[in-house]
């Protein structure tokens, strides 16, 4: 399997909190090359088709340069996950690059000091 690249929206054999179930969901990478390339990890961001009530960011076909998507959906900035590359399945699509920095300047967001 070559090195996922960052933007890549993968298939992930997730595993349920309960540890007892897994589902293949999409997820999409954000670490960056030379960290994919070094660590037996990858750090991805979790999608879904449902709507979040905070931290998320829609993400359509329009979004994609390549591959794409069954339904609309959303990147949820604050589901982060550290993930070992075996658990990859599947690149189903690229995220453009103005997607991408909408969904960094969400993360950072998440992780900016608080105020006052």
């Amino acid at each position: 399997m070559n090195e996922p690249a960052q933007g890549s929206v993968v298939l992930v054999d997730f595993t349920y909190s309960n540890q007892t179930q897994s589902k293949v969901r999409p997820a999409l990478v954000m670490s960056n090359s030379r960290y994919n390339t070094i660590s037996r990890d990858v750090i991805v961001m979790k999608i879904t088709s449902r709507k979040p009530k905070m931290m998320a960011v829609s993400l359509t076909n329009d979004d994609l340069r390549a591959g794409s998507l069954d339904y609309p959906s959303y990147v949820q900035a604050d589901g982060i996950y550290a993930i070992e590359k075996a658990l990859i399945c599947n690149t189903i699509g690229i995220v453009r690059l103005e997607k991408m920095q909408e969904i960094r300047n969400l993360v950072s967001d998440l992780f900016s000091p608080d105020s006052g």
